[in-house]
């Protein structure tokens, strides 16, 4: 008879095939499907030397890809293991053949169930190891325009229970061939090889949307929970969300067999707020910002042990520090507080650590900051903020094509992101890669025309690539619709340079009645004067930033405005106190 090989070992690690589940220290790691396909494979012929050509046959069949995702599959890995630049303990590339797994592999077979249980814990007769969410169905015939929705709940879905880290979770595109299908839910289950299947139906009325839930145990066929969702909103996306965080805290309170949502209140509404607010900080804006602090402050109030509530809570001053609406003085502490707090309840969320590093980049503690992102990245590798925040870091520390490719796994994780598409070009532009730096924040504008963020980026790309008065042209657009400190103080700098200085006094005249009222960055002044030619002043209000603890001082080193300073004694002054790492990796 053929031995069929159940789970493969290495190091700290355990491959399950059949699971489709890699789990380190016990605790599982959620992999996209072709990036499990490609370690297995490579774990499968260890110590063998597979050719790109082999590898993209095996893991994309017929279909025609980019040796590009053969290689983001690998780095996705690679950051999963740990492993550093020429520190090739699991995987080792050959040049210009293909890849080599190189640790050393304990196979174990079918005939030690015994050894698979003890070692995987959680992994208990009777609790479920696998799960399959389909594509919901539309019940009346005239909800078929909107058949799409039934799809994207069953994939939020997914996400959600992939967040928390419980079960192997089989991801969307193995699910997506049955939303049409007619098939019977057990045999689909049976085709996908998991335990249980969860089966829903969805209506629709207005704004108002029902959807009943089935979960059936694909052995028996039995149904072993049922439950009715009624959401309400205009918004398909809200929809969407609502829906799916309902039904994934309903599946964790009702079933007590390896669903566990360690980050989610006890309360449904206070998780919808959760949901509510979090859209409102994915805004940027002050007003979306100053929402999203109101509301956490609510969460920690209404639920003091729920962590998230307290990540919210430091990412909102977060970002109201990093957009410069508050002053480090007031943001910083209770970022610092809320932290601690979060962590106190959950020691490994990995939102938190991510937040901390952020934390301790703009506090210009630069190598906590990197040791925390790269935590959060292995604690938790599908949670896209991770790897985004990092790539801000590597480019200020001036390791641009390392933060270009933290960003495009980011965008990996949060394909539908409009943001991460704008901070894709930013390490395109710090490296002078001025055409395609454009290009990136013009396939953003295609998208969405009124983007700021990305028409801000775009003058600036124009600006530096020497189009001088198409970036002026389109940073007078961006000042129109937000009238921010930044964006008054590129201006400044820009009608400076371009020899307009009546106009660039204009700005700065702004800027001084805006300081009247609210904070204004010293960096930003800084601009301005060096646009008109004023370098002592300049050199003044940088020296008054770092006094004042100011975030922008950590694109001193990269800065593109700032260059014209590099030769300056007191420039490299200011250089040596915030004490940047060396860049040479």
């Amino acid at each position: 008879m053929t031995t069929r090989i159940s789970q493969y070992e290495f190091e700290n690690y355990i491959l399950l095939p059949s699971e489709r589940l890699l789990l380190q220290d016990k605790q599982p790691i959620p992999l996209k499907s072709k990036v499990f396909e490609t370690l297995l494979t490579l774990v499968e012929r260890h110590g063998q030397l597979l050719t790109k050509e082999e590898l993209m046959d095996k893991i994309w069949c017929e279909s025609f890809v980019e040796e590009g995702n053969l290689t983001q599959n690998i780095f996705i890995l690679r950051k999963i293991f740990g492993e550093k630049l020429h520190d090739h303990r699991f995987i080792v590339t050959v040049p210009g053949q293909g890849y080599k797994f190189v640790a050393k592999v304990l196979k174990v077979s079918d005939n030690e169930p015994e050894k698979l249980e003890s070692q995987n814990g959680y992994l208990t007769s009777g609790h479920i190891k696998s799960l399959a969410v389909l594509p919901l169905k539309f019940l009346l015939p005239n909800d078929t325009d909107k058949e799409h929705l039934g799809l994207a709940i069953a994939d939020s879905l997914i996400t959600q229970l992939n967040t928390n880290q419980a079960i192997s979770i089989r991801p969307t595109d193995s699910v997506i061939k049955y939303a049409e299908t007619l098939k019977d839910v057990i045999t689909i289950g049976q085709e996908l090889a998991v335990d249980n299947i969860l089966s829903g139906t969805i209506q629709m009325s207005g704004d108002k949307v029902r959807a009943n839930f089935q979960l059936h145990e694909v052995k028996t066929g039995d149904t072993v929970w049922a439950s009715k969702i009624e959401a309400r909103s205009t918004d398909f996306f809200e929809l969407q969300d609502q829906i799916a965080k309902q039904t994934a805290i309903e599946l964790a309170s009702k079933l007590n067999n390896g669903l566990s949502f360690k980050n989610t209140p006890n309360n449904l509404d206070t998780y919808q707020t959760y949901i509510k607010y979090r859209f409102f900080w994915e805004t940027r804006t002050e007003e979306g910002l100053l929402k999203s602090l109101n509301g956490a402050k609510e969460m920690v109030a209404a639920e003091p042990n729920f962590a998230l509530g307290y990540t919210c809570l430091a990412d909102s001053y977060l970002l109201l520090c990093h957009h410069l609406f508050l002053s480090p003085e007031i943001a910083l502490p209770p970022i610092r507080q809320a932290l601690d707090k979060a962590l106190e309840i959950e020691p490994n969320l990995a939102e938190a650590y991510s937040t901390k590093a952020d934390y301790c980049f703009i506090t210009k503690d630069w190598l906590q900051a990197e040791e925390l992102y790269q935590l959060a990245i292995k604690l938790k590798p599908n949670f896209a903020s991770a790897p985004h925040w990092y790539s801000w870091f590597l480019t200020a520390m001036g390791r641009f094509d390392e933060s270009l490719k933290q960003i495009e796994y980011a965008q990996m994780l949060d394909t539908n992101s409009l943001y991460l598409g704008v901070v894709r070009g930013v390490p395109l532009l710090y490296k002078r890669e001025f055409e395609q730096a454009i290009k990136q924040f013009r396939m953003v504008l295609d998208v969405d025309p009124n983007y700021k963020r990305a028409r801000y980026y775009l003058a600036l790309s124009l600006f530096h690539a020497g189009e001088i008065e198409k970036g002026i042209s389109e940073f007078e657009k961006v000042i129109v619709a937000e009238p921010i400190q930044q964006t008054m103080a590129m201006m400044g700098y820009c009608y400076g340079i371009a020899g307009q200085n009546s106009k660039a006094r204009e700005m700065l005249r702004q800027i001084d009645d805006m300081a009247r009222k609210r904070y204004v960055s010293p960096y930003m002044r800084a601009y301005i004067h060096l646009g008109l030619g004023e370098t002592d002043k300049a050199l003044t209000q940088l020296e008054k930033a770092f006094d004042a603890n100011d975030i922008w001082l950590v694109w001193l080193k990269v800065d593109m405005q700032l260059e014209l300073l590099h030769d300056e004694p007191r420039y490299k002054k200011l250089l040596q106190r915030l004490n940047f790492p060396a860049s040479d990796h």
